[in-house]
């Protein structure tokens, strides 16, 4: 008799595990996604919330700055700036599952006067504080975006 309710034990436990193992191997693929992304929708806040910064900075007038403090997901791969015409271009890409994925784009409607990288792997994760300030050269308006 003991061994029968042993074994009618063990085989429900087994099924029990049966069930179990594949759903919170599911829930664990299914919290990483949602993970990643999250950090694609805080990327995409923080470049737009810079890139509208500096419009805004430079349509203010010479020597307007404004500090403010952005979140960089951990999983940055890079965020730069590029002129390009008359203007400028700030782009963040996120390492995705797959590797890099297409950069999150934001334009500016001025150039930056110290185009390049403003973030990369090195300091992604965390909060940043940001520095814009619009400068006024040769005739033409400016921005300077830079870590604090």
């Amino acid at each position: 008799m003991k061994g029968q309710v042993s074994t009618e034990l063990l085989i429900i436990v087994g099924l029990v595990l049966l069930i179990f193992i594949p759903l919170i191997t599911l829930v664990y693929l299914k919290a990483n996604e949602a993970n990643a992304q999250i950090a694609a929708y805080q990327a995409e806040l923080s470049v737009s919330r810079i890139a509208s910064l500096a419009n805004s900075v430079g349509s203010l007038g010479t020597d307007t700055s404004v500090t403010t403090d952005v979140f960089i997901p951990p999983n940055v791969v890079e965020m730069k700036t590029e002129n390009i015409g008359g203007g400028a271009e700030l782009s963040l890409t996120l390492e995705g599952p797959q590797g890099p994925t297409t950069p999150i784009v934001q334009i500016i409607r001025y150039p930056v006067v110290n185009a390049g990288v403003i973030a990369d792997t090195g300091n992604a994760g965390g909060w940043m504080r940001i520095r814009i300030t619009s400068e006024f050269e040769n005739n033409v308006a400016q921005i300077r975006i830079e870590r604090v």
